[in-house]
């Protein structure tokens, strides 16, 4: 379930949401700074069996949850498809694992049964795609960009080329395209149909583009016009990504800055999300958001330097009026809609805080309740916070609060 986008503080959790739906039904520096927040007594505060005290969580233990740590960390330089056209509007990979790690995790995308082969040196991976939105059975069009890392450039340059022969040959309708401005792509289209795929090299990356666009009748210079200018915006992003050296990534930091061990866990037997719990700086923050295109300089204007996701969303900002400007602009009593009414908010937390209920039937007071959720700030740090029973919901931020604000 995701909800219509409408200014930054709707649209900013409606992942979030859409997690406490299906469970009910699956970087950054050292924290420091001097507290500005009210004195509370988090010992009064009523936490339910959540978690209050910062966990260890250290380095990746296995090799899937190390290049998945990379992958994170690699999302921030994932173009968002808007950045490159302000058309695109909409997320339109929803609650899928953007975290690619083989072919199943590019969904029908890749449609040819040699990605595996090809890419079995494959470390890390992300996958965005945004639509021009509308109404539910409107055509759309969208872009869908995925980034793969591997090993090193001449590895790059081979696996490119290969899974573009063979997602090219899987369709003997199928034509060449030349991209001119990117002569390390290769591209194909089959003519009639509105939608194009593309592969290019760059260093240790291989970029893949998939253009599918109902809105209008097939235009291969259409096309390839939305596949260059998304290169033009995704290609010098990589020049500022760092990947982590061959030798540590086995051992890569699961929590650099400190800020995960102060976040709710998401549950293992119902995780809020497809990906697993982590840390982002910007741009994966905000597709894990499905939020708008004005989320990521809200984001940016308040200062936000890391975004932790596990049970509930932390964002850390540079300073407090960073935070306070934040809250302000998401709390929900800023953007209610007729399916929303403001409840109370858990006892003892004297700080900003929102809580609202969200109806079954709008307009209805007696309606029964889909789910809750809170926003609320301390110190430098915004809290989104959701769930189907405003008491599960207190008593996540409760325990979210004393994490935050414990020694």
């Amino acid at each position: 379930m995701n909800f219509v986008r409408r200014p930054t503080a709707r649209a900013a959790y409606a992942l979030l949401v859409t997690g406490v739906l299906m469970a009910g039904a699956a970087c950054g520096s050292e924290i420091s700074g001097t507290p500005e927040r009210t004195p509370s007594d988090t010992s009064q505060l009523d936490v339910g069996n959540y978690p209050t005290a910062p966990r260890g969580i250290g380095n990746a233990k296995n090799d899937k949850q190390a290049r998945a740590r990379e992958s994170q960390r690699l999302a921030d330089f994932v173009m968002l498809p808007y950045e490159a056209d302000p058309s695109y509007v909409e997320d339109a990979w929803a609650v899928r694992s953007h975290v690619v790690l083989n072919r199943k995790s590019l969904d029908r995308l890749v449609i040819n049964d040699t990605f595996d082969d090809v890419a079995k040196d494959l470390v890390a991976g992300w996958v965005n795609a945004w639509s021009t939105g509308g109404a539910v059975d409107a055509p759309r069009r969208v872009l869908n960009i995925a980034v793969l890392m591997f090993p090193d450039a001449q590895t790059a340059a081979q696996v490119g080329p290969t899974l573009e022969h063979d997602d090219f040959t899987y369709n003997r309708d199928n034509e060449p395209v030349s991209i001119p401005e990117h002569p390390n792509t290769t591209a194909h289209w089959r003519p009639g149909v509105s939608s194009i795929g593309s592969w290019t090299v760059k260093d240790r990356y291989v970029v893949f583009i998939k253009v599918i666009d109902d809105t209008a009748t097939p235009d291969l210079l259409s096309l390839t016009g939305h596949v260059d200018r998304a290169l033009d915006v995704q290609l010098p992003l990589l020049d500022k990504f760092q990947p982590t050296p061959a030798a540590e990534l086995s051992r890569i930091p699961l929590d650099p800055g400190g800020l995960l061990s102060r976040t709710l866990p998401s549950n293992p037997e119902s995780p809020m999300r497809a990906e697993p719990d982590g840390l982002y700086t910007g741009r994966g923050a905000v597709t894990l958001l499905v939020a708008s295109p004005d989320t990521l300089p809200e984001l940016e204007r308040s200062g936000i330097d890391l975004v932790s996701f596990g049970d509930a969303v932390v964002f850390r900002s540079r300073n407090a009026s960073g935070s306070e400007s934040l809250w302000r602009a998401w709390r929900p009593s800023s953007d209610l809609d007729e399916k929303e009414r403001k409840v109370g908010g858990p006892t003892g937390i004297l700080n900003d805080i929102e809580c609202v209920a969200h109806l079954v039937k709008a307009g209805d007071p007696s309606s029964a309740v889909a789910f809750h959720r809170c926003v609320f700030r301390v110190d430098r740090y915004t809290v989104q916070v959701a769930g189907r029973s405003l008491q599960d919901v207190h008593q996540k931020v409760s325990a979210q609060y004393a994490l935050l604000t414990s020694n």
